[in-house]
């Protein structure tokens, strides 16, 4: 099956956010800096090279129009103000 590039785009997007979360899963479970034994590297380390990966993505929905950046910067500034509302990630 060929895909056309938003397609594509969207289908590693996906992928991408799912390694999130499962990295993000196994420090909840074992730790930070526990090291994989798999790769030899923290799950610091690979929470780090994972969200790179979707940086990357997220870069490219932009750079294909998939998405527009001045929109995404909107949605950031908004949830930034409602983790200052409900979340405790800013109190001192």
């Amino acid at each position: 099956m060929i895909m056309n590039r938003q397609e594509e785009i969207l289908n590693i997007l996906q992928e991408e956010c799912a390694e999130v979360s499962q990295v993000v899963s196994k420090i909840r479970r074992f730790g930070i800096d526990q090291i994989n034994y798999h790769s030899n590297k923290s799950q610091r380390e690979t929470l780090e090279m994972e969200l790179g990966d979707l940086q990357c993505l997220i870069n490219l929905a932009v750079e294909y129009k998939i998405v527009e950046k001045k929109k995404i910067d909107q949605a950031v500034k908004r949830k930034r103000k409602k983790l200052k509302e409900w979340s405790n990630i800013f109190e001192e």
